[in-house]
């Protein structure tokens, strides 16, 4: 718009009552528009056009700001009203179930931030993966080169733009392109539906992946050298890296942006760059809370689901050549990360509104002046770090970076431990089974039932594809096991892509993947076909295990009804399952039962059966998590007390809690649900006995069951039955687990296992400190070994452990004896003393 234009609209706003900060709103509103209505010769512009434009938009604004306080406020005051009445002896374990659930036995105990937003996202997989299959599209989508993926975006691009005739002839990768570009808006769509204003614009989902660490190293990624560059003289700060990677990398976006749109109402396109950048290499685009630089209840989720977005291409192939560079991957894992972030954002809205942290902050203030009215002491609610560790985590707040360098080499360096240790995770995972097996019975079924389904899930080598379809529907996604397998042992770390890839490498050669994904599976498969045999029985004659697991997820008699009326499907085998994928049928009638609501629109009626659908999913998904342990965000919040990476503090934490989450979520899940039927006004102190001696039991057999294939595959006879093997054997199928590998080696004394439990990090620091103070003390052969020791089992890969034990007997144990003379016949005569073990081949 030309200069005089925006004279004169300020000289009539000048005049106005309108307040200089709405002046500006304004201002820089018609700049958008006019940018977004791809305005160019400013002779040609009709400035009533834009006005009208302007004032539609702001109105539009105005209404959703509207709609969105009062659904908030809804939201609000009715979380209040549920934590009062469900945890009236416990508020604060109230609203810690509201982020990241409980194992209460209340109603909507487990319906958390936490649960929908898994589900949510698995559900935009699943309908996504559908469509791909429906069209026969799986392989071209999976297989992608990379000049067809810039064909696909070409296309996208065009489709969004509406062009009448298309540059692409291949009728494959156009209707990919059609799936692609149609379930995108799709998706933004139901960010709009839940108080997002987005307007439509291509590749809505897809765009949105940056790799933090590619552009942190923007300079070498674009072939530059780092120490011939000169850098930025009119940008703050000492980092000279940073000044030079930052300008790099600006230089090179720069010319790929579409800077009327990119750019307008922007005043300092220099700091707003800067802005970006730092966002970016931050981690900041992970956060799902609208959240400005740490200041909180600044932003909806709704607004920065829109202004995230903050580079527009000129075209597909300059964003193809930004995202080759910068981006998360290929054009596959850039979609899905896209959705990932999607769900995320719908999962929290659907629970807490388009200002959950704001909301969350009413809501427990809520309950505190409830409390004072009542006479009760509000010390612990009033507590903000007590929640702010889990709401870190649901609004992805630890997953922001603070000191790029010292985050990306930590993770690097749990990363190698991780793959250094975890060889024989599988044989330690044989503990799964009875964990399986006992959530299996706390649903109402029979633990010998639970023990063989969880055996028949290994043995079948696969399902049938109808029987798999199934399973995805319900909202297995079993990349999203590969992806997050080292979350089973460790909190979880930011990586880049080609440590990520090695990473999952190792867990498919040490077979954890498959083990975790056939087990994963089986539970929901086994969950479905059990509910779906129960299809004849109301609600209130199923079993009280089965109801009572229902009413924790908010499934009610209404819920269960339409359920049973509509979900239900028979595989070819003859088995029923639920198919949660039928619920996108139910009726309107249905959905205003569900809600109790006659007078809805048709959003309202979508978004519904959105979270209807996503809750009967998550209830599936959250119970695989007790079936077959995997870390959620309870755990996380309490390993990292809410700490970002590249923080000391949240450095220091995930070295310490490394390999310690899957213990404390079997705390947090298997004993806490037994224990849970100690509390309350419904407790059941003999089921709750019952449960904890049916844990402690067969964690004592099956951990039993682990060390002795260990020590098989080691080459050593089986422990003798005593007291100490018993303790062990606790420890080993009791949650420790896999931790045990790392802790309990034979030369270890009680001071060094307590020096441990730093971490396995820190533990081989140890190990390094020990074999310099040998060698200070002259015992150079227990040096030379507490060293080799050290450096061996901090090789990833070589502890796999089918190559572990050929290794030893072949190499490893006579370099130890090489080193340290007569080392081998003492650690013989420490087996045969403590466990009257000895080497079934004979001393190596």
């Amino acid at each position: 718009m030309s200069k005089q234009c925006i004279a004169r609209v300020k000289e009539l706003l000048s005049n106005s009552d309108v307040t200089a900060a709405k002046q500006d709103e304004i201002i820089n509103q018609i700049k958008i528009s006019q940018a977004e209505m791809q305005l160019g010769n400013v002779e040609t512009i009709n400035v009533d056009a834009v006005a009208k434009n302007v004032a539609e938009q702001l109105q539009l604004q105005k209404k959703l700001n509207k709609r969105n306080a009062i659904e908030n406020e809804i939201k609000i005051r009715n979380y209040i009203d549920y934590v009062m009445n469900e945890f009236t002896d416990n508020p604060e374990e109230g609203l810690i179930a509201l982020l990241v659930g409980s194992n209460r036995r209340v109603a909507g105990a487990r319906a958390s931030v936490d649960a929908q937003q898994i589900a949510s996202t698995n559900q935009l997989i699943v309908g996504f993966n559908q469509k791909l299959k429906e069209a026969n599209l799986e392989k071209l989508f999976r297989d992608a080169d990379a000049n067809t993926e810039r064909r696909i975006a070409r296309t996208m691009y065009e489709i969004g733009q509406n062009k009448a005739e298309l540059t692409e002839k291949n009728p494959e990768i156009i209707k990919l392109a059609q799936i692609m570009e149609e379930y995108s808006d799709m998706v933004r769509t139901k960010l709009n539906d839940r108080g997002a204003n987005i307007s439509k614009i291509w590749g809505y989902i897809v765009r949105q992946a940056h790799d933090p660490f590619m552009v942190r190293d923007a300079a070498k990624r674009l072939g530059k050298d780092i120490n011939t560059m000169t850098p930025d003289p009119t940008l703050k700060g000492d980092d000279i890296n940073y000044n030079k990677n930052f300008t790099a990398w600006k230089e090179f976006v720069i010319s790929k942006l579409d800077q009327e749109r990119t750019f307008a109402g922007v005043d300092n396109i220099n700091e707003f760059m800067q802005f970006v950048y730092n966002s970016l290499v931050r981690n900041q685009n992970m956060k799902t809370d609208g959240m400005h630089y740490g200041a909180r209840a600044t932003q909806d989720v709704a607004k920065s689901a829109k202004f995230k977005r903050v580079l527009h291409f000129k075209s597909a192939d300059d964003w193809v050549d930004y995202n080759q560079i910068f981006g998360v991957g290929n054009l596959k894992e850039s979609f899905f990360s896209g959705l990932q972030s999607a769900g995320r954002h719908i999962g929290i809205m659907d629970t807490l509104g388009t200002k959950p942290i704001e909301n969350f902050d009413k809501i427990r203030n809520g309950v505190g002046q409830r409390l004072i009215k009542a006479g009760r002491s509000t010390q612990k609610i009033a507590n903000e770090a007590t929640f702010n560790k889990y709401l870190n985590v649901v609004d992805g707040s630890i997953y922001t970076v603070e000191d790029f360098a010292l985050a990306k080499y930590s993770a690097m360096t749990r990363s190698v431990a991780s793959m250094a240790k975890l060889g024989g995770a599988t044989i330690s995972a044989v503990s799964d089974i009875g964990l399986y097996a006992t959530e299996m019975k706390y649903q109402g079924r029979s633990f010998l039932g639970g023990m063989f389904e969880a055996l028949s899930s290994l043995a079948r080598i696969k399902n049938k594809q109808q029987v798999k379809d199934i399973a995805e529907g319900l909202g297995f996604v079993a990349d999203n096991a590969i992806y997050d397998l080292s979350g089973r042992n460790q909190i979880g770390d930011t990586l880049n892509k080609q440590w990520t890839n090695v990473q999952r490498t190792f867990f498919k050669l040490n077979l954890l993947s498959w083990w975790t994904n056939s087990l994963k599976e089986g539970a929901m498969l086994g969950m479905a076909n059990y509910f779906a045999k129960q299809k004849n029985i109301s609600f209130n004659d199923l079993s009280p295990q089965l109801r009572n697991l229902f009413d924790t997820y908010n499934i009610n008699e209404v819920k269960w009804d339409v359920i049973r009326k509509t979900a239900m499907e028979k595989a070819d085998d003859g088995r029923e399952f639920i198919n949660i994928g039928l619920l996108d049928k139910i009726s309107d009638a249905d959905v205003k039962r569900i809600t109790g609501m006659q007078d809805m629109t048709a959003r309202e009626l979508q978004v519904a059966k959105d979270k209807f659908k996503a809750s009967v999913s998550g209830m599936l998904l959250d119970r695989t998590t007790y079936a077959v342990i995997e870390p959620g965000a309870k755990t996380r919040g309490q390993l990292t007390q809410g700490w970002s990476a590249g923080t000391y503090m949240g450095e220091v934490l995930r070295f310490f809690g490394q390999f310690k989450a899957f213990p404390l979520d079997v705390l947090n899940k298997t004993i806490g649900r037994d224990l849970a039927y100690f509390k309350g006004a419904n407790k059941d102190v003999a089921r709750g006995i019952i449960g904890l001696s049916t844990t402690l039991v067969t964690s004592i057999l099956l951990g039993y069951v682990a060390m002795t294939a260990k020590d098989l595959l080691k080459g050593r006879t089986p422990r003798q039955v005593n007291m100490k093997s018993f303790f062990d054997a606790f420890l080993q199928g009791g949650g420790l687990g896999l931790y045990g590998d790392v802790l309990f080696k034979e030369s270890r004394t009680g001071g060094e296992i307590l020096g441990s439990l730093a971490g396995p990090v820190p533990l081989t620091g140890l190990d390094l400190i020990l074999a310099a103070q040998y060698g200070i003390r002259g015992e150079g052969g227990q040096a030379a070994k507490s060293a080799y020791k050290a450096v061996s089992n901090s090789i990833p890969f070589m502890n796999l452990f089918y190559i572990k034990t050929a290794f030893d007997y072949l190499i490893g144990y006579q370099i130890m004896e090489y080193m340290n003379p007569g080392g081998m016949r003492r650690l013989e005569n420490r087996m045969k003393k403590d466990y009257d073990q000895e080497f079934i081949f004979g001393r190596p």
